[in-house]
């Protein structure tokens, strides 16, 4: 529009700002059977309910989809990446058609790979790891943005109710005096992440005077960003796009991540004509499985990487791989005292993955605290907590990071009394 201007990142870090949030919002995906989505709607009185449903087949979508999948822990951008996702959905076995979250514990959760509102907040800013909408405000680098006047905004402003949801503005409109004449907010919400401009009193109505506060991140200077070759970006480098196998596929995707004695790797042949199926362990050693109608279905006990290929007498396909993964983790009793000490002591087995964070849950899995852990803990293998101060069933995680994205240790369940 002639006399309008988009305002422009301040700096590369809000420039990274920008293209880690489209990363979430644009990703473009189409779905090869029917996939576990969730709505919600809005009765006048502000009531709301969700319904789970459907995204249909071979239709295309854009935007990661909405599923609180925080009992799996298999958030995309986080733990599961662009590529796992995407090559999930080309196989027809994968966990993404053939499980739903719908009744586990907590609300819209269906898909069993998604985003919510606060990870794709905390991954556009490059946070540590998932901040949840409640501990938002109470942020240490964050300040509120006085909104008496929107053109105090600026990009990359976070807009939230620590209630229940948390936005990013990633647009701003002003006209030749520089008054505010579009604000574009971008946000995962059900059924997925979108972004959507509102004129200032669409912008006051919808936002401001529904209870959300705007803040702003005092480090987005220091965000980064690594190109996706999945979803390439104005400024980005030319980058192969790595081709998806349509032979075989495990059943989370392709380079994904497994907790040993927890998840089963399963592996699907998907075109005729191949003879046998060859995995190869971390150690070299590959065993041969006859092909059959059926997934074959594998529980390693070895961590690290495997690699698999179908194989017709000389002639094989591409290789497909996945991670085996084992944080192990004991706290030194299972009942405490309301705020009494707790010790949490742990292990990976793949010593080069820094245990970096730990998470505790209540039963329903709704998150009480979510703490980094300093360099002496993360190398001694031990921390310690106070146990939350209301009685309760409660569950606890410790997080680690490999090139596959951030993996997790098995539950722990504890209990306040």
């Amino acid at each position: 529009m002639k006399g309008y201007s988009h305002d422009k990142p301040f700096s590369a870090g809000a420039e990274n700002v920008l293209k880690r949030v489209r990363q979430m919002i644009d990703l473009r995906w189409t779905p090869i059977r029917p996939l576990p989505s969730c709505l919600t709607s809005q009765d006048p009185d502000g009531t709301k309910h969700c319904y789970f449903g459907y995204f249909p087949e071979w239709r295309p979508q854009v935007g990661v989809p909405y599923s609180s999948c925080r009992t799996v822990e298999k958030y995309v951008g986080w733990n599961v990446s662009t590529e796992t996702f995407l090559s999930a959905l080309r196989n027809p076995n994968s966990v993404v058609y053939t499980r739903e979250l719908k009744d586990q514990p907590g609300t819209r959760g269906n898909c069993y790979y998604g985003s919510v509102c606060s990870m794709t907040v905390s991954y556009a800013l490059d946070l540590p790891y998932r901040v949840v909408c409640k501990d938002w405000p109470s942020l240490p680098d964050l300040h509120p943005v006085d909104t008496a006047q929107l053109e105090n905004l600026r990009l990359c402003d976070i807009v939230v109710d620590p209630t229940h949801h948390v936005a990013l503005i990633t647009d701003i409109v002003r006209d030749e005096a520089g008054r505010v004449c579009e604000v574009e907010v971008s946000e995962e919400t059900t059924p997925v992440g979108i972004r959507k401009s509102f004129t200032p009193e669409e912008f006051r109505h919808f936002w401001l005077e529904d209870g959300y506060s705007i803040y702003r991140y005092d480090k987005i200077d220091a965000v980064t960003y690594t190109p996706d070759p999945f979803i390439p970006l104005e400024g980005d480098p030319e980058l192969p796009v790595p081709e998806i196998n349509r032979d075989l596929m495990p059943d989370y995707g392709n380079r994904a991540n497994y907790r040993i004695g927890d998840e089963a790797v399963e592996l699907s042949v998907l075109t005729e004509g191949w003879e046998t199926l060859e995995v190869t362990d971390p150690q070299g050693n590959v065993a041969a499985y006859p092909v059959t109608e059926k997934p074959l279905r594998l529980e390693p006990s070895l961590p690290g990487t495997y690699r698999a290929r179908v194989c017709r007498g000389e002639s094989g396909s591409a290789f497909v791989e996945w991670c085996m993964v084992d944080i192990r983790a004991a706290l030194n009793k299972t009942v405490f005292s309301p705020g009494e000490k707790a010790v949490l002591r742990f292990d990976n087995a793949e010593k080069g993955d820094k245990v970096f964070h730990h998470v505790i849950n209540t039963g329903e899995f709704y998150v009480i605290r979510s703490t980094d852990l300093t360099e002496e803990e993360s190398s001694a293998g031990v921390t310690e907590f106070a146990a939350p101060e209301k009685a309760g069933d409660y569950n606890l995680i410790l997080l680690a990071r490999n090139n596959n994205g951030i993996y997790s240790s098995r539950y722990l369940d504890f209990r306040v009394e």
